[in-house]
């Protein structure tokens, strides 16, 4: 759970991110200003494994702008750390 908060805050911090799960364990939802699924495959390429995008799992909900990510205590802050500065850099 602390890492959650950890990527929950770095990911908050990122312009034009949305932190959109208030209560959670480990995973979370945010909110991008691009189409998720793009995002996601451009920060793929990058080595980066940002998530899914919700259109993914539900493709009627209207959510294409919005990820769920996760962190376990198998991520380290480095790995958080680098996650939000390639989501920056992708959704620039």
């Amino acid at each position: 759970h602390e890492r959650a908060i950890a990527l929950a805050d770095a990911l908050g911090q990122v312009p034009g991110v949305e932190v959109l799960t208030k209560r959670f364990f480990n995973e979370i939802a945010i909110r991008v200003p691009k189409n998720a699924w793009d995002v996601v495959g451009e920060l793929a390429k990058q080595g980066v494994i940002a998530g899914v995008a919700m259109s993914r799992l539900n493709p009627k909900a209207g959510m294409d702008d919005v990820i769920i990510t996760c962190a376990t205590e198998m991520n380290t802050e480095d790995d958080i750390a680098s996650y939000a500065k390639a989501l920056k850099k992708v959704i620039a």
